[in-house]
């Protein structure tokens, strides 16, 4: 079995607070198409919301390859395997 790196409770929460935000924004988007903003607006906000998501995704795989590199440099089998699989995972946000 291949022991990933899990992710702590700080990065967690921030990352829940985060996906929080972004969630509210959506919720914001919405309502300016209910309200029949202009497409320039709506347009910026759903940019700021993407780029917010890929900051949450950023952090969640800078987390999980500093754990993968102590895993690493502690000789743990797996750590290789992970690391490759982070890469595609990185390489997946654009």
């Amino acid at each position: 079995m291949t022991a990933y790196p899990r992710l702590d409770k700080i990065t967690t929460d921030a990352a829940v607070r985060r996906l929080r935000r972004v969630e509210g924004q959506i919720q914001g988007v919405q309502r300016m198409l209910g309200d029949g903003r202009e497409c320039a607006e709506i347009i910026q906000q759903i940019a700021a919301a993407r780029a917010a998501l890929d900051r949450v995704a950023l952090d969640l795989i800078s987390t999980s390859l500093e754990q993968c590199l102590r895993m690493e440099l502690r000789g743990k089998a797996p750590a290789r395997s992970t690391l490759l699989k982070l890469q595609k995972t990185f390489l997946m946000l654009r």
